[in-house]
Parts: C-alpha cells; structure tokens; sequence
C-alpha cells in the first residue's frame, strides 16, 4: 500500500513538472522586433512599433496586420520618451493607445474609429467606460507631479482619481529604481492595481472607481543585487533616448530592497502576481483567486529589466503562459507555451 502511494506521488510530482514544461507553438516571420504581446478576442496580437500583427490562437496562422507611422486616419505615432503603445483587446475589438491619439480597430484589424486624445494620457476600456493613466499634481495645490490613475466616462473626461502612483516626473526629480509597479489590469468587471507604495498590495475597484477591497498580505524584502545596479546603469549608457538622464549625476538611484510585485495579470477570475523572488533564472508566481486567496505558487521564465526597457515578451490567458523567444540562428521569433 505504502509503496502505491509512494509511485502515486512520484508520477504526480513528474506530470506537474511536465506540465511546466515549455512547448513551442509557433514560429512567427512577419516581424523582428516585437514590443510586447496580448492575447484576446481568440488572437494573439503582436506589436513592432507603430504596428500590430494579428495571429489566431487556435491554429497561430497570420490573419492580419494594423498600422503604420503618421499622424492621418489610422496611423500611428510612438512618443519615445513616454509610455510605449498600448495594445488591449476587448468585447471582439482592439483598443490602441498610441501618441494623442485612441484607436478602435475589430478583432481582425480593420479600423472603426479614432480620437484625439491629450499626448500624456493612456486609455484601456472599462465597461463603458475608461481607465486613463495620465499626471497630476501629487497633492492639491502641490508643485510635485505624479502618475495617477483616472476613471473616465465615455468622453474622455477625466471624472475621478483611482490611485496615485510614487513616480514623480518633475524636472529634477530623480528616478529610482526598480520603479514600484503600477500596471492596471481589468477582470470580471473589476479593476485591480498594484498599489505598490503600501507594500503587497493589490486594490480591486468596481466600474464606477470605487476600491471595494484591497488584497495585502506579507511577503519577505528582498535586497538589490549589485549585479542590477550594475545592469540599470548599463542600459542608460547605450540607450538613445534616456542617455542623457545617466550623464546627470543624482537623477538614477536605487532602492535599498525589491518592490514585493514584479507584475501582475488579471485573467479568467485569477490573479497571477509575479515577485522579484527568482530561482535558477524562474521568477516567482502567486496564483490567487480575485479575493487574493492563494491556490499555488510556480516558477516562470520571466527575466529581469533593465532602466526604462518597456518590452514584456510574455502573458497569461486561460491558465496558459506564453512568452516569445528570439531564434538568432534561424531569424525568426517562437511563441512557447506553458501549461500553468
């Protein structure tokens, strides 16, 4: 008996750990430098810039591709030194916020409509209405501008303030690393963001911007390695773009310890909460209910960034991981799969 339970266990522990094994799906050519990856609608949708390649989940075939650089009807325009566009599928459509501008395209990439929005506000759809991600002074009548969240309505106006990140964006003020995450993610008509200034913590507001309860729990610091000093200081020097914030001395610090949350994914009435724990290059992640009640932790390919790198090469959807990996030797880029 003693011996069945022993095997029982053994090929248990072996199918999880085959299960988290990663599988490579597909093989994608059409293009070479992808910003990010979202999936929704039945699609996986790819960004390279100022367009968006559209694949279907169920057979990774190439169905079509959106957008090119300009300011006219349906083009597109990146502003290097904000946020990078912003790809978010939802109810059969995609919403792309790029520079001052929102575009609605469907499913498959045919364009709806656009607005004209303020150059420093990003919008994901909420309901009827949105979540604006935009600044604001860091208290009233305070000269010190910060990130905040808004609610608004169907017009874009701004109607109520969510949550107030630390990120400061004053002339002179300094930037200090890892930034506390701050990233909204919406599921079962909820919102939920990491309110990363009060530790491990997790906000979940309802459609009209009210927080009806917030997930907190703890969780053991974790001190900065001089290997990411190091890393963070290097990627300065070789960007472009940020370049000139490294040859300011005093404008990049470090935090003393790790933010307790890497990321977070919203999905399918889970919460996916990445830590800055990582073992044999695996990351930690806490997958919670949406009342944040633990269900299991695992270990997923998640690497480290660097300065202000925006790329994220990875995402859950349905209780599967999926991450692009660049094939150097053949040119092209591999969507792997992970059973979670």
């Amino acid at each position: 008996m003693k011996l069945k339970i022993i095997l029982f266990i053994t090929c248990w522990n072996l199918f999880s750990l085959l299960n988290l094994q990663a599988q490579k799906v597909a093989v994608f050519k059409e293009f070479h430098q992808p910003g990010g990856i979202n999936i929704g609608n039945g699609c996986i949708y790819i960004q390279e810039k100022t367009t968006v390649f559209i694949y279907n989940l169920e057979d990774y075939k190439f169905v079509n591709k959106f957008g090119k650089e300009g300011e006219g009807p349906g083009e597109l325009k990146i502003n290097p030194f904000w946020f990078p566009m912003i790809v978010f599928p939802s109810n059969n459509k995609v919403y792309i916020s790029s520079l001052a501008k929102l575009t609605i395209i469907s499913k498959t990439g045919e364009y709806i409509n656009e607005y004209r929005v303020n150059p420093t506000d990003v919008y994901w759809p909420f309901g009827e209405k949105y979540i604006c991600l935009t600044t604001t002074p860091k208290e009233e009548n305070s000269q010190k501008i910060v990130l905040a969240f808004f609610l608004a309505n169907e017009n874009f106006k701004k109607v109520k303030v969510i949550y107030k990140t630390d990120f400061e964006l004053n002339q002179n003020s300094k930037i200090e690393f890892p930034i506390t995450p701050f990233d909204p993610q919406i599921d079962k008509d909820k919102l939920y963001v990491i309110a990363g200034i009060h530790g491990f913590a997790i906000d979940a507001f309802d459609q009209n911007g009210e927080k009806t309860y917030r997930i907190k729990r703890d969780y053991k610091r974790l001190k900065i390695l001089s290997s990411y000093k190091e890393k963070t200081r290097q990627w300065f020097q070789k960007d472009p773009h940020f370049k000139h914030l490294y040859e300011f001395q005093g404008r990049i610090s470090f935090k003393d310890y790790y933010p307790p949350i890497h990321s977070m994914i919203a999905n399918n009435g889970k919460l996916y909460v990445m830590t800055n724990k990582i073992e044999k290059d695996q990351r930690e992640c806490i997958v919670m209910d949406l009342q944040g009640n633990e269900i299991k932790r695992i270990y997923l390919p998640i690497p480290e960034q660097y300065g202000m790198d925006t790329k994220v090469y990875f995402t859950i959807r349905d209780n599967y991981f999926y991450k692009l990996e660049e094939n150097i030797n053949d040119e092209n880029w591999e969507l792997y799969r992970i059973k979670i």
